[in-house]
């Protein structure tokens, strides 16, 4: 049975979304990083009791991931992990590039150290991570330095944006990602970006930001190869 870690709840009443949330983000990353895989039936009763929660928090988690086009919800076959759509892949790499690149181009913000200085500390987290061969802890690190770079220019917003649409993207990101010499070359294209960034070269870190996240629409045909079952058919489009 999945393991999922328990959400921390309050005791006072009233909670209920703060606990669908955490079991959405709970779900979402076992989606991302494989321990889901597409295809694979998950119930509100097995997910309740994994997380020692009520299946209405559940409910709801699922409601916000079939949203989000991780899982499906069918009357004939129950709810599924969905697979990859290379269409909303390649969809969700021109939203994120276009509008993450579009955030650090702006010039009316200057992040201050200590944002910077955080965003590094991602960085060395990634590189920790990658040592450990973590990758779940690899990939929350990834996300956390992107969701850090919108807040650093004051669009934080933009990031929950991105979140919205790259679901898939970001499992073909997790499935690049396994392999080292690639994984390295992602901190690597995001230092490059911080770099830029600390050097107030904010055309230059547009298009490194740019060029980092469409990688994923360059190498996710190879993995499309590699791992046919994690992927949309054309049937399955019909």
């Amino acid at each position: 049975m999945l393991q999922l870690n328990s959400p921390v709840i309050s005791s006072q009443s009233g909670k209920r979304d703060t606990i669908a949330a955490r079991a959405c983000v709970e779900l979402r990353e076992a989606i991302v990083t494989g321990r889901l895989k597409p295809g694979t039936n998950v119930s509100e009763t097995g997910v309740a009791k994994s997380m020692g929660i009520s299946r209405t928090p559940v409910r709801e988690a699922f409601a916000r991931l079939f949203d989000e086009g991780l899982i499906e919800i069918s009357p004939q076959s129950g709810t599924l992990v969905s697979r990859i759509d290379t269409q909303l892949v390649r969809e969700a790499v021109f939203i994120r590039s276009t509008l993450e690149s579009a955030v650090v181009a702006r010039t009316d913000v200057t992040p201050d150290a200590a944002t910077l200085d955080e965003l590094e500390m991602l960085l060395r987290d990634q590189e920790h991570s990658i040592d450990k061969n973590d990758m779940a802890a690899l990939h929350r690190a990834d996300m956390r330095f992107h969701s850090g770079l919108m807040r650093a220019f004051g669009v934080e917003r933009a990031w929950a944006a991105c979140q919205h649409v790259g679901a898939d993207m970001m499992r073909v990101q997790f499935l690049i990602g396994m392999r080292r010499d690639h994984i390295e070359a992602v901190v690597g294209e995001h230092r490059g970006v911080l770099t830029a960034v600390r050097d107030g070269d904010a055309v230059l870190a547009a298009a490194r930001l740019a060029a980092h996240i469409r990688n994923v629409d360059i190498d996710q045909m190879d993995l499309k190869a590699l791992n046919a079952d994690y992927f949309r058919t054309h049937e399955d489009s019909r």
